[in-house]
């Protein structure tokens, strides 16, 4: 198998959505939490409610900023595949190569890459499928699949 290089571009369709979905748990969430604590003193709801909030506002700032629109530093910028790995290359110039225990999980619209490095650190990454081609993804997914059974092959 040859190498082949896939540049990922910002999915403005999907940020679209996933910002649609965090505003409205954050504003639920807020306005539940706000509630709450004007009751004179905060109850175990306003906590459950106030948690609620900083974690739709935490992960909608990765969903939308770092997987969806590629605006972060440590945002995926291309995915490399060879025979025997997978490169991923950040925006910040960084490039992890898994080279062992290559695994990756497809859903309806993202698909998450995990492995290991050479020096054995584990390294994950989420790649949005409207980021690449229609054909591009199937063949990013064909790769992978052979890459692992090379894997399992070997050992």
């Amino acid at each position: 198998m040859e190498k082949e290089r896939y540049v990922l571009i910002p999915d403005k369709k999907g940020a679209l959505w996933s910002g649609l979905f965090h505003g409205s748990a954050l504003f639920m969430s807020g306005i539940l939490s706000y509630e709450y604590y004007g009751q004179g003193h905060p109850s175990v709801l306003f906590y459950v409610f106030f948690f609620s909030f900083w974690l739709a506002l935490f992960s909608g700032y990765t969903s939308v900023l770092n997987n969806c629109l590629l605006l972060t530093p440590r945002s995926l910028k291309s995915v490399t595949t060879t025979d025997k790995s997978v490169v991923l290359e950040w925006k910040n110039g960084d490039a992890d190569e898994i080279v062992r225990k290559l695994n990756f999980q497809g859903g309806r619209t993202i698909l998450g890459v995990w492995g290991d490095t050479i020096d054995k650190r584990r390294v994950q990454a989420t790649i949005r499928r409207n980021s690449v081609t229609k054909d591009q993804f199937t063949t990013l997914l064909k790769e992978l699949e052979q890459i692992r059974e090379n894997e399992k092959s070997r050992n």
